[in-house]
């Protein structure tokens, strides 16, 4: 499973960004070796992140954005859209041929998800199909005929248990081969869960928690399990509610961490930064352990359906 963070350009991470130079030795080095980065054209379509991720010879998977927009009431162009990826083409990662662009998507609509990526491969680029959560499968049964690598949206914002309900369903019934296997590659966007990421044999998941949480004043240990650090949070004086307030065993654990890590508690407590870069490495501890348990490039249903 390759894990791709998202908006680490974005949020100026990089060598010859703006946050680069408040990183210490430890979390520059944990900066400079992301093997995965993704970023959203609806961010990254200025020509100040083109440059910086050209100086910087990125090979990023590169998402439209369109939920973001929609969020935002903004409309993302297709025509610019494809405009940018085929300006930009050099900077956007490739798999086995494959450009790591994602399809723009109509929001709520599987139609004009489908005609929008017939649309921009008339205009010359071949972007990856997206099928959401909830939408009618039989996109997901045309998108396996024609294509070697599929994405799956619109799962920010479900729970954990609709999201296994929904993935285990169509994982049984049309991923899989007889074997367990995934008869095509496939891309999670947006996934934070543990529990998602080590269930399915994804061949590839992305999540922008590293910032977040460090943003809100946790740290993400590589158990899955977020902690308050920050000395701002509010639960600083609240007993086990924060890592400066847990019980010995638990802080005992907390400091270990902390220490084979390469990082620093007081940092940790005191720069967001910090934080946000030791939440990458924690990322990447979770993606490296899963990839080591054989049971990752299969699924097995836990429950047989009759028809």
């Amino acid at each position: 499973m390759n894990l791709y963070l998202a908006a680490v350009y974005t949020n100026g991470f990089r060598k010859g960004q703006s946050t680069y130079p408040k990183l210490n030795e430890r979390e520059a080095e944990i900066v400079d070796t992301i093997p995965n980065i993704l970023e959203s054209y609806h961010y990254v379509n200025r020509q100040k992140y083109v440059d910086e991720m050209r100086a910087d010879g990125a090979q990023v998977f590169l998402d439209s954005g369109a939920f973001s927009a929609w969020n935002m009431g903004a409309t993302i162009s297709l025509p610019g859209y494809c405009k940018y990826i085929q300006e930009n083409e050099d900077i956007i990662r490739k798999d086995d041929g494959v450009i790591m662009a994602s399809v723009l998507d109509g929001i709520g609509d599987p139609l004009q998800t489908w005609r929008n990526q017939n649309e921009m491969e008339a205009r010359g680029v071949t972007p990856l199909p997206c099928f959401h959560f909830g939408e009618d499968e039989r996109y997901l049964e045309y998108y396996m005929s024609k294509y070697p690598y599929i994405t799956l949206g619109g799962m920010v914002g479900k729970t954990v248990e609709q999201l296994i309900t929904w993935l285990d369903r169509i994982w049984e019934r049309y991923i899989i081969d007889g074997a367990g296997r995934p008869k095509a590659k496939f891309h999670a966007f947006g996934i934070t869960s543990v529990r998602v990421m080590e269930r399915y044999p994804w061949y590839s998941v992305d999540s922008s928690s590293w910032i977040q949480f460090g943003a809100y004043g946790s740290m993400f240990i590589p158990n899955g399990v977020p902690y308050r650090v920050s000395e701002k949070a509010g639960t600083i004086h609240e007993a086990g509610r924060h890592v400066l307030t847990l019980n010995p065993l638990e802080r005992a654990y907390i400091d270990k961490v902390i220490e084979e890590s390469g990082f620093e508690l007081e940092r940790l407590t005191t720069i967001y930064e910090t934080r946000a870069t030791f939440n990458m490495w924690s990322y990447r501890q979770i993606a490296d352990r899963i990839n080591l348990d054989k049971h990752s490039r299969i699924f097995e249903p836990t429950i047989m359906e009759l028809f």
